[in-house]
C-alpha cells in the first residue's frame, strides 16, 4: 500500500464499515486527486461486496461518475471502467464516458471482455443475513505474491453459498490490482486456492457475567433430547417382559414388587425337603424342628437385599448337591438316641 497519508490500507477496505469507508475514500481523492489509486480502491470494496453478506454496491457512485467522466483517461481507467456500467443510469452518459476513455469501439469491448467473467458476480445479492441462523463465516484464501512467497488473507462475513466459480473469478479480479504491497511487493498476484470456514463464536460471559443460552437453544435441544418411543405407555407387565428380553442369556430378573413368598417360588429340591418331613414321626421335639425348618426355608427364599433383583440359576448339579445334604441332615436328627433307651432299660430292671 502507499505511503502516502491520505493512502487506505487493505485492513480499511475490508473491514471498515460502509459508511465509515464511503467518507474516507472521498476523502483519499479529494487530498490527493489520485483517479488511478481511488478507483482501485473502490474495485476493491466491489470484491468485498460479492463475497460478503454486507451491502457495499455502488459505494461512492458520484465520485465514481465523477472521475469517468472528468479525470485524466489512463490505462488503469479504461481497465477497470467497464466494471461501473450500473454506476451511470443514463445510457448516454455511459456513451459519453466510453468516447472519452476508447479510441475506438474495439478497444471498449476488449477491456470489456477481460472482465466480463467477474462483472455478472459483483452487483449479484447474497444469502440475506436471516437465513445464517446466526452463522458466521469467513472467506480463507492463499496467494503467491510477486517474488512467489505464498501469503494468507481472509475476509469476514462471507457469504456461504458462495459458489466456487465465483470465488475464483472474484479473486481473480483482486489480483489484477497493483494498491496492495507490502515492502514494495505486490501482494495477491496469483491465487493459489479459497475455502469457507464457519467461525461462529459461542460467547459464555459477558462483562464478568455468565450468558443465559437462548429459548430458542434451550427448546431445540429439549426437542432432540427426547425419545422417540415413550416407555410411560407401557403397563408394569409389559415392561418387566421388555426388560428380561434385553438381559443377557442365562440372566433371570426376580420379581420383588410381593413380600409374600408363593408356592411356586419353592424349588423342586426344597418341595422334597419339605414332603419328607410330614413322613417323619410327630414327637414334640421333631415338630418344633420342623417348624423351625421350614421358617429358615421361607426366609432363604425371601431376597436378603430388595435391590438385588438378577438371581443366577443354579445348575442341575448344583441342585442334586444339595439335596443329598440336606437329606443327609434330616435323616440325622429323626433318627432316636440309643443311649437314653439304654438308660430305661436298666431302671426297670
Amino acid at each position: 500500500m502507499s505511503t502516502q497519508p491520505w493512502a487506505l490500507s487493505q485492513l480499511q477496505l475490508f473491514v471498515t464499515k460502509r459508511e465509515r469507508l464511503e467518507k474516507a475514500i472521498m476523502k483519499a481523492y479529494t487530498d490527493s486527486r489520485d483517479a488511478d489509486t481511488v478507483i482501485q480502491y473502490v474495485v476493491a470494496v466491489l470484491v468485498r461486496n460479492a463475497l460478503c453478506i454486507s451491502d457495499f454496491s455502488l459505494i461512492c457512485q458520484d465520485l465514481v461518475r465523477e472521475i469517468l467522466l472528468f479525470a485524466e483517461p489512463t490505462d488503469v481507467l479504461r481497465k477497470f471502467a467497464p466494471l461501473f456500467r450500473e454506476f451511470f443510469g443514463s445510457g448516454k452518459e455511459w456513451e459519453q464516458v466510453t468516447r472519452r476513455l476508447y479510441k475506438k469501439t474495439k478497444e471498449y469491448h476488449r477491456y470489456n471482455n477481460r472482465v466480463s467473467d467477474c462483472k455478472k458476480y459483483l452487483f449479484a445479492k447474497t444469502t440475506p443475513i436471516e437465513e445464517l441462523n446466526g452463522q458466521q463465516y469467513k472467506l480463507v484464501s492463499t496467494f503467491e505474491d510477486a517474488i512467489g512467497k505464498i501469503h494468507t488473507w481472509s475476509l469476514r462475513d462471507a457469504d456461504k453459498n458462495a459458489s466456487a466459480m465465483k470465488i475464483d473469478a472474484v479473486l481473480e479480479l483482486l489480483s489484477s490490482l497493483s494498491i496492495f504491497e507490502k515492502d514494495g511487493v505486490r501482494r495477491f498476484v496469483k491465487l493459489e486456492n479459497s475455502e469457507i470456514d464457519n467461525c461462529t463464536r459461542h460467547l459464555k460471559i459477558r462483562k464478568g457475567e455468565i450468558v443465559e443460552a437462548s429459548a430458542q437453544t434451550s427448546a431445540s435441544q429439549t426437542e432432540a433430547a427426547k425419545p422417540s418411543f415413550d416407555f410411560s405407555r407401557m403397563s408394569e407387565e409389559e415392561r418387566f417382559q421388555l426388560v428380561n428380553l434385553l438381559l443377557p442369556e442365562g440372566v433371570v430378573l426376580a420379581d420383588t414388587r410381593t413380600e409374600t413368598v408363593k408356592n411356586e417360588a419353592i424349588s423342586v429340591p426344597e418341595k422334597a425337603i419339605a414332603a419328607s418331613q410330614e413322613i417323619e414321626p410327630t414327637n414334640g421335639a421333631v415338630t418344633s424342628t420342623d417348624e423351625e425348618s421350614s421358617e429358615a426355608i421361607k426366609e432363604k427364599t425371601k431376597p436378603k437385599n430388595p435391590q438385588a433383583i438378577y438371581k443366577k440359576p443354579k445348575s442341575e448339579k448344583q441342585k442334586e448337591q444339595e439335596y443329598k445334604e440336606e437329606l443327609q441332615k434330616k435323616a440325622t436328627k429323626g433318627k432316636p438316641n440309643g443311649k437314653k433307651k439304654d438308660r430305661k432299660r436298666k431302671r426297670r430292671k
